[in-house]
């Protein structure tokens, strides 16, 4: 592992070499003359067929003039990044085929199955870019990072944000830890709250705040996006798999103390949520047994 990290590091020491030259408009012969290396040497540098010493890379950067030390962090950054970036090829995708309802979405929230999809797909794009900036610092993702409750408060702000985005100026966002999440900007529309739950946790407030609601249920998937069953074998990468929409009353709440939440939590009733339009649904990611079976409101 070491042996390859000291190759992707002098790699990308010769190619920013190369880089450097080219940006300033010299030549191999150019450089030789300032360093007092052969311009031959020089070629074989960049062309990494061979690897300069300490002296001749002191000369380069000096012909060059760069610190040698910026040229070296620079190589280090570059090497790690090809690293990091190559760990980051997993599935991202909302697939088409997965949405249904959209005159129920239309008609609750004035949102397009599109404004959904464009909101889940930026949400994904924030959660990696997080992560590929945590990698390349040698830090764990935010998944493991964070609590599962916070976690899950992220990603509802992240959807707010890009729902209101997409939604062409019929939803503003609101401020943080503000209900409603969005508030709509022309007539006809009711307040549009989120709620993001784990897996089959279902979504809860802390109070029984009547509305209009989209809910959120997502699972940690592995690097590819494969899912797995099971505490134990949670990933690290956030996958939402149901997206449900409609108006809730007050009493379509059950309020309830939770281990780990602090006082009391308004939960969706089971019934009121089941009978909730289904919007979006990955089968692949249910995290209900059997995954192959129908799943209620999936057409």
């Amino acid at each position: 592992m070491e042996t390859e990290r000291n190759a992707a590091i002098l790699a990308a020491f010769v190619d920013l070499i190369r880089q450097e030259r080219e940006r300033r408009g010299l030549t191999y012969e150019e450089v030789a003359a300032s360093s007092g290396l052969h311009r031959t040497t020089v070629g074989l540098y960049e062309r990494g067929e061979r690897g300069p010493t300490i002296e001749a890379a002191l000369q380069i950067a000096d012909a060059l003039g760069i610190p040698l030390s910026e040229l070296v962090r620079k190589a280090e950054e570059g090497a790690h990044e090809g690293r990091v970036k190559e760990s980051f090829q997993r599935r991202r995708e909302v697939p088409i085929g997965n949405l249904t309802k959209g005159d129920a979405l239309r008609k609750a929230t004035g949102l397009s199955l599109d404004c959904l999809r464009q909101a889940m797909l930026e949400t994904y794009r924030t959660l990696d870019t997080i992560d590929y900036q945590l990698q390349a610092h040698g830090v764990d993702p935010i998944a493991r990072l964070v609590e599962l409750a916070n976690l899950s408060s992220m990603v509802g702000n992240l959807l707010a944000a890009g729902l209101a985005d997409a939604s062409n100026g019929i939803y503003k966002r609101n401020r943080p830890h503000a209900y409603p999440d969005l508030i709509p900007q022309t007539g006809g529309y009711e307040d549009l709250e989120l709620k993001v739950a784990l897996e089959t946790n279902k979504p809860k407030g802390h109070l029984p705040k009547p509305g209009m609601y989209i809910t959120f249920r997502y699972v940690l998937c592995d690097r590819n996006g494969a899912f797995q069953k099971g505490k134990v074998s949670r990933g690290e990468c956030v996958f939402i798999w149901e997206v449900k929409v409609g108006h809730l009353d007050a009493d379509d709440f059950a309020l309830s103390s939770t281990e780990g939440d602090s006082g009391k939590t308004a939960v969706i009733k089971t019934d009121v949520f089941n009978a909730m339009p289904l919007i979006y649904f990955d089968r692949e990611l249910n995290p209900y047994s059997p995954r192959s079976g129908k799943y209620p409101g999936f057409n």
